[in-house]
């Protein structure tokens, strides 16, 4: 297995554990968990090159936001 699939593996197992982990907090522990591995990956796109990678990000946050807050 190359080194970009061993860190790939490693990484679903580690964010899918702190996903577990927040379930028996709630939901918004939940959220908080995804919300962070979102922010790492767009830390690691924009390493790679590509800042657009941030703008697309909150543009998701932005239209989360103005559904909930019509």
């Amino acid at each position: 297995m190359n080194a970009a699939r061993t860190r790939q593996k490693n990484q679903a197992a580690y964010w899918n554990a702190r996903q577990e982990a927040a379930t028996h907090i709630g939901p918004s522990a939940v959220a908080a968990v995804w919300y962070d591995a979102c922010r790492m990956v767009a830390r690691q796109v924009e390493k790679n090159g590509s800042t657009e990678v941030w703008n697309k990000l909150a543009s998701h946050l932005h239209d989360f936001f103005q559904a909930h807050t019509q």
